[in-house]
């Protein structure tokens, strides 16, 4: 089961132009409904738990609280995962957002989240994350990504959700998200770096110019056949993904 929308229309907007959502600098533990300090973890906190990258919302607290309530304890971990980058994917959330990607980027280091989940939470994730028919999930190997915290020398492969359609693309270029730090991409040189508002402009302005920003989104959010026609055409002029080295393991 998703989790529940708000009602009202600021808070729709308030929603849909947040993401990816405030996150902590650092590693942090999703405790009673918020961030809590990571503290000496040993080896053993993480025996038995899945590590799942997020490069979207799911390293914010808030997106966590929504997904698992106030109940849920997860170490989440943050790292830097060599030669990729975070990007757009070439879909609408049912909030209204546009939601995170990771394309394989040479040179490039992304500030990514691990959070650690229990075979019970991987599958609360699952439903989340898989219903929508915009995700596969499956490992990335042969990674580097190096963490703060957690299993020393960080972690050559790790689970992660991947867009089963591309990545917004901007002149041909793909877009990466303003809000995530990473080192060595150049913008203008086969990237484009834009807020979530920035990005929401830019497809309003190519698919629906006659329509404001706000009426925008909140028709894709308030009409589902809508937002999966506005779909189809963002796929249509989206860059396809590369991430070499994933093995799918669901759909």
């Amino acid at each position: 089961m998703p989790w529940a929308l708000p009602v009202a229309d600021p808070d729709i907007l308030a929603l849909a132009k947040a993401y990816p959502f405030e996150s902590p600098p650092g590693s942090y533990l999703f405790a009673e409904g918020r961030a809590a300090p990571l503290g000496e973890l040993g080896r053993a906190a993480f025996v038995g738990r899945t590590p799942v990258i997020a490069h979207g919302s799911n390293r914010a607290p808030a997106q966590l609280l929504r997904k698992f309530g106030a109940a849920a304890e997860i170490p989440v971990t943050r790292g830097w995962l060599a030669d990729f980058d975070v990007v757009y994917s070439a879909h609408v959330t049912r909030y209204g957002s546009i939601a995170a990607d990771l394309r394989h980027a040479p040179g490039v280091r992304a500030s990514v989240s691990v959070t650690w989940l229990t075979e019970t939470q991987l599958a609360r994730m699952h439903e989340t994350e898989l219903g929508g028919e915009n995700y596969r999930y499956g490992v990335l190997e042969k990674i580097d990504l190096e963490l703060e915290v957690g299993p020393s020398g960080g972690l050559r492969e790790a689970h992660v959700y991947l867009s089963v359609r591309g990545c917004v693309a901007a002149e041909g270029v793909p877009v990466s998200l303003a809000a995530v730090e990473v080192r060595g991409r150049q913008v203008g040189r086969g990237h484009a770096a834009l807020a979530q508002a920035e990005v929401q402009e830019v497809l309003r302005a190519r698919h629906r110019a006659h329509e404001g920003l706000d009426p925008f989104i909140l028709a894709n959010v308030r009409d589902a056949a809508r937002r999966h026609a506005f779909l189809a055409e963002i796929v249509a002029q989206s860059v396809e993904p590369t991430e070499p080295d994933f093995r799918g393991l669901m759909r």
